[in-house]
């Protein structure tokens, strides 16, 4: 084993490397300015989460003449989400007889390599397996619910239908048609149909917004499905000008993912987002696209007012006689072992969104909706 293997398997070294990791896959948690390395995260310590729903108020501060006693305002409502963090824990085990004759991936045949490459591979595709735990959580807190269940001691994350189920309490108007102030569906026309005036259903949906939490809407995140939608609709087309595309900017994110701007609409920002996972459905674990074809989710700009990552923490001693530290969220380690003589590399996560103002969300449905 060389000193550099050695090294690149230290703990703050995983830890650095991991943070500066360019992961595919990552569009939702980076949006909401959180995920490995992310800033937007809030700690609580142990097992267990809780945090308030707080919504803002339209209300004006009573006037008093002069000389008076101040006027008495009822402390405002506050309701609580509480429950337990998920947790996720897996190791990778790492023989030194494999890493000893390990030729680069890649490479050329001739030379061996001393295990460096494969090892920050396998640390990358550790790190990927727990971003795209928090990529799913991120998209279930949009849809509104994440559930999971046992099976033995593991847990098998889902978006609905498994034993126990975090609701994050979007208002029933934010979801489906979007009956946002209770007035009537804004989403009262299909998206498929290109005379459709998707624009005027935009600005509803920000009216809307606007009047029920103080935060105008920003971004809109959906599929290429979507996408094709909107880039094909008369209305948006007429608003963006005859000369050249509608959008205004489009920039790739990664393989596949893409940020853009319409013309017309140059406040808002579209992501668009075909990704997806191997997701629990109740009964087994297939491939499912984190935003629906059919829907679109429409969001603030994200900030800690509204929304927060929170993460929990647990006790971790790396490996046998290793320090012990309370760790929270993510946290990747390695340890060195015998019999056979290799490494351990391991990583625990505890974590999940937290949504303080839940009619901050709309998730809506775009096309097939009974209009």
């Amino acid at each position: 084993m060389t000193l550099a293997t050695s090294q690149i398997l230290a703990p703050k070294t995983i830890e650095k490397a991991i943070s500066q990791l360019e992961l595919p896959g990552t569009s939702l948690q980076t949006l909401f300015g959180w995920g490995i390395g992310g800033t937007n995260v809030a700690r609580q310590g142990g097992r267990n989460f809780a945090y308030d729903i707080f919504n803002v108020t339209r209300k004006v501060a009573t006037g008093r003449v002069p000389a008076q006693a101040l006027a008495v305002a009822k402390p405002q409502a506050v309701g609580q989400r509480t429950g337990t963090f998920p947790r996720a824990a897996e190791k990778i085990t790492l023989l030194d007889e494999e890493l000893l004759n390990r030729r680069p991936i890649g490479g050329p045949g001739a030379g061996l390599d001393r295990a460096e490459t494969y090892v920050t591979r396998q640390e990358a595709y550790l790190a990927q397996r727990f971003a795209n735990l928090i990529e799913f959580q991120t998209a279930a807190m949009i849809r509104g619910t994440y559930s999971y269940a046992s099976d033995g001691d593991l847990l098998r994350h889902g978006f609905t239908g498994s034993e126990t189920t975090i609701d994050y309490q979007i208002p029933a108007g934010n979801l489906t048609q979007l009956d946002m102030l209770g007035s009537g569906n804004i989403l009262n026309a299909d998206w498929a149909t290109a005379a459709t005036d998707i624009p005027a259903q935009l600005h509803a949906v920000n009216a809307a917004m606007i009047q029920l939490t103080g935060l105008g809407l920003a971004h809109v995140i959906l599929t290429s499905a979507g996408w094709q939608k909107v880039v094909n609709n008369t209305k948006v087309q007429q608003q963006g000008g005859s000369a050249g595309p509608v959008f205004e900017r489009l920039t790739r994110v990664s393989a596949g993912e893409f940020t853009a701007t319409l013309r017309g609409l140059p406040w808002l920002t579209f992501h668009v987002i075909d990704y997806g996972l191997e997701i629990y459905n109740g009964t087994s674990e297939v491939f499912t696209k984190l935003i629906e074809d059919d829907h679109a989710a429409f969001l603030p700009e994200p900030s800690p007012s509204w929304v927060q990552y929170l993460e929990g923490s647990e006790l971790v001693t790396e490996g046998p006689n290793g320090p012990k530290h309370e760790r929270y969220g993510f946290y990747a380690y390695a340890f060195a072992t015998h019999d056979p003589s290799g490494w351990e590399l391991c990583g625990v996560f505890n974590g999940i969104p937290g949504l303080f103002t839940p009619s901050a969300v709309a998730y809506g449905l775009i096309t097939g909706g009974s209009y």
